[in-house]
């Protein structure tokens, strides 16, 4: 089975999740690649292409975002996966390719998500960022600042590894 990793990662946190999820992929032929490098002008040779990205206020990384819109075919199963600050996950941070995926007709079989330590971001933006969300989503973000310092740890990278599988199983 060929299979498609490819990610956008600000801080390395969505990166550990996908070699996770590579290295428990490895009876398959799996390609794992940042979008930075990665050429959008092939992926329907995947039999599965699991895309990947911290979630950024809210969403997921934009070029992420203009790689797949932009690409003339994609695989028709496509699994999603995203790490982010906030300890309850509420974004719909793939939101904006649902959109591509139906004109490409695409099934998303299973979406992923942890925690990750926000590692790019100083506390004063952090917190200009939290003022921006929805009011009774801001006193939970705040009492979850620091309580992600270490994530993704081992446990959650063993779930991406888990997650990964059951992917498989659904081809």
């Amino acid at each position: 089975m060929k299979i498609g990793i490819i990610y956008f990662s600000n801080t390395g946190n969505t990166e550990k999740i996908a070699r996770a999820m590579a290295n428990a992929l490895s009876d398959h032929e799996v390609d794992l690649c940042s979008v930075n490098g990665a050429d959008n002008t092939n992926l329907s040779k995947y039999d599965l292409l699991f895309l990947g990205s911290g979630v950024y206020a809210s969403r997921a990384s934009n070029t992420l975002i203009k790689f797949i819109s932009s690409a003339p075919a994609l695989p028709k199963k496509i699994a999603l996966f995203c790490t982010h600050e906030s300890l309850q996950f509420y974004q719909k941070p793939f939101k904006k390719l649902e959109k591509v995926f139906q004109k490409q007709g695409c099934s998303v079989i299973g979406e992923f998500d942890c925690v990750g330590e926000n590692l790019g971001m100083k506390m004063e933006d952090r917190m200009k960022m939290i003022e921006s969300l929805p009011p009774d989503k801001r006193e939970e973000v705040k009492k979850s600042l620091g309580l992600s310092k270490g994530r993704p740890n081992e446990e959650d990278m063993s779930n991406a590894k888990k997650f990964a599988l059951e992917m498989i199983k659904k081809l």
